[in-house]
């Protein structure tokens, strides 16, 4: 089953019956100590020292050794498939690929968050649940969460601080462009903000290749125009001169990027018609604000 994925550096694989773990050997006998492989009775276990964070499923913040702590999220299902399978997977190791792909992201300078292990655990076959380990950033905020706390009318000193975030984020995705990878859903909640530090996460579905396609980097870019569009619909503070702001910073000096992306936006507003459709309609059911 997972034959075709390579272990990264400084992990390794361990069974414990129907769960494979593939943890990180700094962390790997503390884990397997506190009984990792049986996530509920783990999840007791820590509950006094835990907190959550919000996602699609709320993620468990589990302290570890030191002052150091452990997101813990599980693999779930979006769209219409959630009320249908919620977090259970047929064939595959999502978990297992995508720390695997993390590593090799981490690997190449760009920056994402430390990765601590991933559990698959068989229910029975071909029926799976998935786990993703990874260390949490101290005081790191996603970026719909940056935005929304320095507001409408930052502060001219939190202006600045905003205007170098948001270069920074433009030229992380072309740094994780151009070596090669393309990101299986790049919206802003993906992005995080830790001081000066800006990080992507969740590779879940990305993949690398020799080089991306001008189509391929879009494709991204696009996806997260409409995660921008969205949120700026419900209320998020960010305008255009930052949207522009942004490109600038990921196309510098590359010609073609900036007219094809030129091309693109020109038809891209007969879309977002159908988008903005979708996100009133989930706004109503799940409430999301700033």
């Amino acid at each position: 089953m997972f034959k075709n994925i390579q272990i990264p550096p400084s992990f390794s694989l361990t069974e414990k019956g129907n769960v494979s773990l593939l943890l990180k050997q700094e962390y790997k006998n503390l884990l397997l100590k506190q009984g990792i492989e049986d996530i509920k009775t783990f999840l007791q276990k820590n509950r006094p020292t835990a907190h959550t964070f919000k996602g699609r499923m709320p993620h468990p913040s589990i302290s570890l050794e030191g002052k150091k702590r452990m997101i813990l999220r599980q693999y779930s299902h979006g769209g219409l498939l959630r009320a249908i399978t919620g977090s259970f997977y047929l064939f595959g190791s999502r978990s297992f690929r995508e720390l695997a792909l993390t590593e090799e992201i981490r690997s190449c300078g760009i920056s994402t968050i430390p990765s601590v292990g991933a559990i698959h655990h068989r229910i029975f076959r071909p029926v799976y649940q998935a786990y993703f380990l990874s260390l949490e950033v101290p005081y790191a905020k996603d970026l719909t969460q940056y935005l929304c706390d320095l507001g409408p009318k930052p502060s001219q000193e939190n202006l600045l601080q905003k205007r170098k975030t948001i270069r920074s984020i433009g030229g992380l995705i072309h740094q994780f462009h151009q070596a090669g990878f393309f990101h299986g859903d790049l919206q802003l909640k993906n992005i995080l903000i830790a001081g000066d530090q800006t990080l992507l996460i969740d590779f879940d579905r990305s993949y690398r290749k020799s080089a991306l396609s001008n189509s391929e980097r879009l494709r991204n870019l696009l996806r997260l125009n409409r995660s921008v569009e969205k949120w700026k619909r419900q209320g998020l503070p960010i305008t255009h001169t930052d949207r522009w702001r942004f490109f600038l910073a990921y196309a510098g000096d590359d010609q073609k990027i900036r007219k094809a992306m030129e091309r693109v936006l020109r038809t891209y507003s007969i879309r977002l018609i159908f988008y903005r459709l979708s996100w009133g309609i989930e706004k109503i059911v799940r409430g999301e604000e700033c």
